[in-house]
Parts: C-alpha cells; structure tokens; sequence
C-alpha cells in the first residue's frame, strides 16, 4: 500500500476516484460486509467531500454501506460537515485503508451485519464536548509515537487524581508493564489497570478517575419526555445516553409500586444528573458512580410499598461556606446540597473524603 499525502490544507470535505479489482461488488451481490472490506482498490485518491458523502461514496464502489453515528459526528470540531486531508491511495482494501482516513480525525470503524458503523475512538469521546483540531493533532501524535519511557517526556500529562497516591509514579509503572505499542495503546492499557481514564485537551493529556469520568459523562445536557414509561426503560435510555453501563439491583424493580415503576418525566436541556435526582425524589432509588458502572438500587431508606420520606428527597448537605463579616466579629454560613454543586467539586470532594479516611486508617493502625 502506497499513502501519498497530497497537499494538506484543513481538514476538507472529500470527492474519491476508485477503482476496484473485482468486477461487481454491488449490495446487491449480498456480499459480505467483512469480504467486501478485504476488495482491493486499485487506486483511491480523496479531496474534497464532506464526511459522510465520501464515506458513503467509499463504500459504493466495494458495496458496503459505510455510515457515521451520529453522536460521534457531533464530537468532531465541525460535526458532519468536518473534512479529511487529502490522500490517495492505490493497491489496498477499504480494511487498511479506512484506519488512514479515520485516524487523523480520532475516529475508528465498528462492523455491523449489513453495513459499517464509524464511531469515535474511546479518548475522544471521553472529552465530552465538541473536540478543537488541537485535540485531534495531540491524539493523532500519541497514535503515532512508539511507546518508551523517554517518549513520555515530551508529553504534558496533567493529573486529576487525588494527592493520596503518587499518580505520575503510578503510571509509569504501569506502563512499563503495558507492553509495546503506540502512546496512545500503552495509555490505554495502563490507565485502565489503574481504575482510570485518559483523554487529549488541546495540548496536554488528562488523566482523571473513571469515577470522575462517569460524573462528566453525567453533566451532558439532554431533552426527553418519558409518559408512564418502565423505570427500568428509562434508566437504560439515560445510561446510553450517557454511554455509561448501567448496573440494576438484583429484584429493585419488584419492591416498586406501580406508580414508581413506570413514572413519568420531562427535562428540557437539563443534565442527565439532574434526571437522575428527580427519578430518585420520584421513585424512591438511588444511583451511584462505581469503578466503571452507574449503579442504581433502592434507597437506603426506602419503605416497602412507598418513597422515602419527603424530608429525604432533596439531596444531603455536603458542604459550608463561611464568610466572615466587615469587622471580623462574625460569619454567615452557608450549608450547600449535593445537587447544588458541579459534577466536578462533587468528584474533588469525594477524593478528599477519600484522602483523609486513608490518613485515619493509618493513624489507627497499630505500630
């Protein structure tokens, strides 16, 4: 295979000149989605052509039908309507080269049974915004450098862990243990071992907890209307919507009421967090971040056959402000709820609590 990068103004839409080796290789034939892939393309040169059209123009000429979801189009920094630089390649398959045009855009490709699906790598999506071309370049640099310890010096690395551990000490480790392979796969590998996750933000890596991770993910604004829906059906549609797995306590939905367990709820572009605490209020449940899982259970003090009393509904007190007066000889405090706070002071406070209940542990431990 030849990759030829023609001249790489911006990121372009995209016009595609293929020609295949076999003869016909339309939809029609019922070819297979993973045969048609492996069809070498004579000669495939892009420029020009909006995302999808040229994907969508790719697919026909080896007949597959190549599509981009939709959530991760949104990610990309001009959504649908993002470009490609232009390539051309000759004597390869649609398999080798779609990695080459998807790369630089920190996309990948999944297969489905009658088409394929292209989708937004894991670091991307965990940027949970609308990606800027400096994040694409970062990604794309630690797709493309080896993996070594003297490697990992020229990145910027920012830590989002809590003060308890010795993050960077950690990683390296880790990723001394990861194997071989690209920045970006040793990141991969390391940081999961860790309980944690990694993502490019202009020109630095962050690296933070899945829990912290979960909690963002969360903070996504969203509009729905559910009517007398299953609760069960609901939380499944907020934990997609959230792209978080979603883990249900065994017999939860047998304990409900019937009102409880198919209510009814309307956010308009409000977070899915905030859905979340209705549904809780509402229902009697409650959700927690795990590892990697948003867990949902009954409340802790959930009555059989009702909702927890009204005076539990709202959310804890977690915090204080105090603020002293002019001339010093008072404060005003301020106590702050749960859901009163961003998602990311929640994730901060938790690890603090987390910190200081490891430095109890060790004051009680005897000599």
């Amino acid at each position: 295979m030849r990759l030829a990068a023609q001249n790489t103004t911006v990121w372009l839409a995209f016009s595609v000149a293929v020609v295949a080796q076999t003869a016909d290789l339309s939809a029609q034939d019922g070819m297979d989605v993973a045969r048609a892939l492996d069809q070498k393309l004579t000669t495939l040169t892009i420029s020009s052509k909006e995302l999808p059209e040229a994907l969508a123009e790719i697919g026909g000429q080896v007949g597959v039908t190549i599509t981009v979801e939709d959530r991760s189009a949104g990610i990309l920094p001009w959504g649908r309507q993002t470009k490609l630089a232009a390539v051309t390649i000759e004597q390869a398959s649609l398999r080798e080269v779609l990695p080459q045009i998807l790369g630089p855009l920190g996309m990948t490709y999944e297969l489905r049974d009658d088409h394929v699906l292209v989708v937004a790598t894991e670091p991307l999506k965990r940027i949970n915004r609308r990606a800027t071309w400096n994040d694409l370049k970062l990604l794309q640099r630690c797709r493309e450098t080896r993996y070594s310890s003297k490697a990992m010096e020229a990145f910027d690395i920012q830590y989002r862990i809590t003060k308890k551990v010795d993050a960077p000490a950690l990683l390296a480790e880790q990723l001394e243990k990861a194997g071989r392979g690209s920045v970006a796969e040793m990141l991969e590998v390391a940081t999961g071992s860790l309980g944690w996750v990694w993502f490019p933000d202009d020109s630095r890596i962050v690296i933070r907890t899945s829990q912290a991770q979960i909690a963002n993910k969360l903070s996504r604004r969203i509009t729905v209307r559910y009517e007398n829906t299953p609760l069960s059906q609901i939380l499944l549609d907020l934990s997609d919507k959230a792209e978080v797995a979603l883990l249900l306590e065994p017999g939860m939905m047998l304990k409900l009421p019937p009102p409880a367990a198919r209510p009814s709820l309307v956010i308009q572009q409000s977070s899915i967090r905030q859905a979340l605490n209705i549904l809780s209020a509402e229902t009697g449940i409650k959700y927690e971040m795990r590892r990697e899982v948003l867990f949902v259970g009954l409340a802790d003090n959930y009555q059989p056959g009702g909702v927890p009393a009204a005076a539990a509904r709202r959310s804890p007190y977690v915090g204080k402000i105090s603020v002293t007066s002019e001339d010093g000889s008072y404060t005003y405090d301020f106590l702050l709820r749960e859901d009163e706070l961003p998602d990311d002071i929640i994730e901060y406070r938790r690890q603090v609590i987390d910190e200081y209940i490891e430095r109890m542990r060790r004051d009680m431990a005897p000599d």
